[in-house]
């Protein structure tokens, strides 16, 4: 009898909406959906919070050359005037782009300027032996003193997982030797971005993630996990997680450019993919 069919779990929990604005990409007249003006960051912020985001990941735009920069002080700048206007959480990116990545030095002057982690409520960490576009090296003393800084500051890791063995390399050592301790723990898929999981051809791009989701869920069980999608396939991926019960979905032009995979519509508004 179908009143007796037992209920299905997959989607009993609520999921984080994070809306990564503006990123890295290039604007002008490629891009016009990227912003420059300070005021036009604040206020696309805000609007993709009111349109369902809860999390923010921001890499703040010079206003003299339109160019991302890692810069504490005008990230604070952009976040202040955003928090009087919505609330949200900050998932960012504070590590400095030196010869080895430095999770703590930039990440020291928000926890000054928040006067605690308001700023930076959470954190990305990149898999140990990471080399990023940057040129930074993501060393394991590296990785080490970061996730131990983050922690006890109250700054949640949230982990980065590029390819499929990451999250092999991050239990062996960081969960496995005691080095993370705050639990659940939080692991982010990143498909179809840079040097990550490649979703350009289906139906592999589904079967990509179905794989890495569940190998992530058998190795590091009870965490959340969180689908970062990017490229053309970015909505069916983003899609897919939902249905598999990822707790994080992240959006925004970061990462993506078209709106959909079988057409040339550019993204427009940050907003509207959130909507």
């Amino acid at each position: 009898p179908i009143e007796k069919e037992p209920r299905i779990p997959t989607l009993d929990k609520p999921v984080i909406i994070e809306s990564a604005y503006p990123g890295w990409q290039a604007g002008g007249t490629r891009f016009p959906a990227v912003p420059r003006t300070i005021e036009e960051q604040i206020k696309e912020i805000v609007e993709s919070v009111k349109a369902g985001a809860i999390a923010i990941h921001v890499h703040p735009r010079d206003p003299k050359t339109g160019n991302a920069v890692v810069d504490p002080h005008l990230l604070h700048r952009i976040l202040e005037p955003v928090f009087e206007q919505v609330d949200c959480v900050t998932l960012m990116h504070t590590w400095a782009a030196k010869e080895e990545a430095d999770y703590i030095s930039e990440t020291q002057v928000l926890l000054e300027l928040g006067r605690g982690n308001k700023y930076c409520q959470g954190s990305v960490v990149l898999p140990v032996g990471y080399l990023s576009v940057t040129g930074a090296y993501h060393s394991q003393p590296a990785g080490t003193e970061g996730v131990k800084f983050l922690e006890a500051n109250r700054i949640k890791p949230i982990y980065q997982l590029y390819d499929t063995y990451v999250i092999w390399g991050l239990k062996q050592k960081i969960l496995d030797t005691g080095i993370s301790t705050w639990k659940p723990y939080v692991f982010n898929l990143h498909m179809g971005k840079h040097h990550a999981h490649a979703i350009q051809r289906d139906p592999w791009s589904l079967l990509q993630l179905i794989t890495n989701f569940n190998m992530v869920a058998e190795t590091a069980p009870d965490s959340i996990i969180g689908v970062y999608p990017g490229g053309r396939n970015w909505l069916p991926v983003a899609t897919l997680g939902l249905l598999m019960g990822a707790q994080l979905i992240r959006v925004g032009i970061e990462d993506c450019y078209w709106v959909y995979p079988h057409k040339d519509e550019i993204i427009k508004k940050n907003s509207e993919m959130v909507e």
